[in-house]
């Protein structure tokens, strides 16, 4: 509480960063996160209107000069609230802004992992958790996704591949984008490796990817399965 009020005095601010995938395409994932912070009692601030990209799709394809231009604008956004700290869902913007731009930067798993660390006491269904490769390899994310789905009462199971071995979805690196029919290829396979019907990643890149593939494959997001859980034990 007094660290915070310091930080209020001082005119610093936690900003929740939702990323692009998330804010255009999947605001309810969006909306969720927010939820689950203030329930962890994170206090944080959203920009109003719509946020700029971190810059990682651009810089990933090369654009060196434009990545630049976008972080200097987000840096200015960013100055112009009081931010200091940066908390978002998706890696690959965790990974830009802690890295590239040197800020404070968390993934949303390491700030809620020690905040709903109550334990459900017995598992109540089996999932699949799928390592997206910002995450998982990039940033060694590994624990604090799986620990928050056990807190939630989900028994976790493991890809053949998995950790810092584990496969990509097949959306990322401009795949997707630049050959489809490939990167659909790539998921398929993916969801193929999953014994138990019910597949989650906290990467909402993956998600949206796996999902516009899956056939009797359920896929969830993070965020909504810790949601799902809860209401479930209800």
């Amino acid at each position: 509480m007094f660290k915070r009020l310091l930080e209020k005095l001082s005119g610093s601010n936690t900003l929740y960063y939702p990323g692009c995938v998330t804010q255009y395409a999947l605001p309810e994932v969006g909306a969720r996160y927010e939820t689950l912070l203030r329930r962890a009692g994170v206090d944080f601030i959203v920009l109003p209107g719509e946020t700029l990209c971190c810059g990682s799709p651009v810089k990933r394809a090369g654009y060196s000069a434009d990545f630049e231009n976008l972080k200097q604008k987000n840096l200015a956004v960013f100055n112009r609230f009081s931010v200091r700290k940066i908390i978002t869902n998706c890696p690959g913007c965790y990974h830009t802004l802690k890295h590239d731009y040197g800020l404070d930067a968390y993934h949303v798993t390491q700030i809620l992992s020690p905040r709903l660390n109550v334990k459900s006491e017995t598992p109540t269904r089996e999932m699949t958790y799928h390592d997206s490769c910002h995450l998982g390899r990039w940033s060694g994310i590994y624990d604090q996704p799986r620990q928050l789905l056990q807190n939630a009462g989900w028994e976790v199971t493991e890809l053949p591949d998995n950790r810092e071995h584990s496969l990509c979805c097949g959306a990322g690196g401009g795949v997707k984008s630049n050959y489809p029919e490939l990167a659909n290829a790539i998921a398929r396979q993916r969801l193929e490796q999953v014994q138990n019907g019910v597949l989650c990643t906290a990467c909402p890149l993956c998600y949206a990817h796996f999902k516009e593939n899956a056939a009797g494959v359920e896929v969830l997001e993070f965020s909504q399965a810790l949601e799902v859980e809860k209401e479930r034990q209800r």
